[in-house]
């Protein structure tokens, strides 16, 4: 068993098969108790009921007690689902072309929602971060996969690594993710360009505050590197050193390491182990649950191939696609902007990366990386010039708005606001910051 031929085989193959130029868009989004008390899951749960009936969506999936967490639409591809867990709501638009389309079934799907949560007190919102994780239940959607998950945070408290202690991050935040079509021919140039675009990114979608780290804007970043899927470092971040070949791309991903797959149709997780090394193992311990948590052994397959997942800031996907993770969930009104900012810049990468490799930013020969970080404080304009940022941000998103007008469908008008942030230097971070008020905020950000 080769690891980077069967890397090659899941990962690069899609690549080279002709391209649709779909755009794929998911949205999660925290489900609120607009008291101020703890979301009530029965709550959120008949209000998706009533969404999957009134949409006639057809459901997939149901948690050990019958609940149906994940429903499909026959027609569209569009999916709704609880992530993690019943405070955590996200829509999955199916491939669109355009984003007007995927911006009119966002719009429909969450104002109805909205109408059966606000009944109830509970509402949608845009934020990255529930306000009310101190209180709400961290409790995991009870279902094979979502119990494996969480027996493999929860190791965070056993394991030997510098852990958080919030393993149960997945239950309380919440991003904005969107897939497009690469080829093998530019994907290196297109990893390269939108690494380099990570810090502006910080400054422009941080949206998840939180008051335990109070330093940071975008608390995203903290919880995956910082928990049992950090512990190797080719599992999430940035590609480094950059790949310059797609060969340079499989033999990275072999020293990603895999840490679930399943057997006798039960999910089993393990301490992460670099893929190649994984495949030469006669066998592995692993643990499954059923009712607790349980140990066995088994025997490493090529199949389990399936299962190596990365989560890097720029993921890979075996769809053909590149998956961009890093940014927080964006107030619903502007909901379209993770979306807009990556189409746009999509054809303008060599342009993308010039630009960037010769401006301030990168003039320490800094990394994204380190970069990144510095971008994510608080305290970011201690590290920079505030009029050069802004006339670097603007440059890139005047960038970005051409490749949305070559488009020719006016998709332009989705990076108003960011052209507003990059003028004040406020995201929504910095937003909730100056408000003082997250009850406002809350309202705000629910806004359509």
């Amino acid at each position: 068993m080769n690891a980077q031929n069967l890397i090659y085989d899941r990962f690069i193959s899609p690549l080279q098969k002709p391209r649709s130029n779909y755009i794929g868009i998911e949205i999660e989004m925290p489900v609120v108790n607009l008291s101020g008390e703890k979301t009530d899951k029965s709550v959120s749960i008949a209000a998706v009921n009533k969404a999957i009936k009134h949409f006639s969506f057809t459901p997939q999936k149901f948690d050990d007690d019958g609940i149906c967490h994940e429903a499909l639409c026959d027609d569209t591809g569009d999916v709704f689902s609880f992530d993690c867990s019943y405070n955590n709501f996200e829509i999955s638009l199916g491939r669109v072309r355009t984003l007007h389309e995927a911006q009119a079934r966002f719009r429909e799907y969450v104002s109805f929602i909205n109408g059966e949560l606000n009944q109830q007190n509970h509402t949608l919102t845009g934020m990255g971060i529930n306000p009310n994780y101190k209180i709400n239940d961290f409790n995991f959607v009870p279902s094979p996969r979502y119990r494996m998950l969480e027996g493999y945070l929860k190791k965070c408290e056993i394991w030997k690594g510098v852990f958080h202690p919030f393993y149960g991050y997945g239950t309380f935040s919440s991003a904005s993710q969107v897939q497009l079509d690469v080829t093998a021919e530019n994907i290196c140039e297109t990893i390269e360009a939108f690494s380099l675009t990570e810090p502006l990114k910080a400054v422009m979608f941080a949206n998840s505050y939180f008051p335990e780290k109070p330093e940071l804007l975008c608390a995203r970043d903290y919880f995956w590197e910082q928990s049992p899927h950090g512990i190797n470092p080719r599992n999430l971040g940035f590609f480094e050193p950059l790949p310059k070949s797609v060969s340079e791309i499989t033999e990275y991903l072999s020293k990603a390491s895999i840490f679930c797959t399943e057997r006798d149709g039960k999910y089993l997780f393990f301490y992460p182990v670099p893929f190649e090394e994984y495949l030469k193992r006669n066998t592995v311990s692993g643990e499954y649950y059923d009712g607790d948590y349980h140990t066995c052994s088994f025997t490493p397959k090529a199949e389990d191939i399936a299962y190596l997942r990365t989560y890097k800031q720029i993921d890979l996907t075996a769809r053909g696609t590149l998956e961009y993770r890093s940014a927080c969930t964006q107030p619903l009104g502007e909901a379209m902007t993770v979306a807009a900012f990556h189409l746009g810049l999509m054809n303008r990468t060599k342009e993308l990366s010039d630009l960037l490799k010769n401006s301030f930013l990168y003039q320490e020969n800094e990394k994204p990386a380190q970069l990144r970080q510095k971008m994510n404080r608080a305290d970011f304009l201690s590290f920079v010039n505030a009029d050069e940022l802004k006339v670097l941000l603007n440059e890139v998103l005047q960038l970005c708005s051409g490749g949305l007008r070559e488009r020719g469908y006016s998709e332009e008008i989705y990076l108003s606001p960011l052209f507003e942030r990059a003028n004040t230097l406020t995201s929504p971070s910095c937003y909730l910051l100056q408000q003082n008020d997250v009850k406002k905020v809350i309202k705000e950000y629910a806004s359509l």
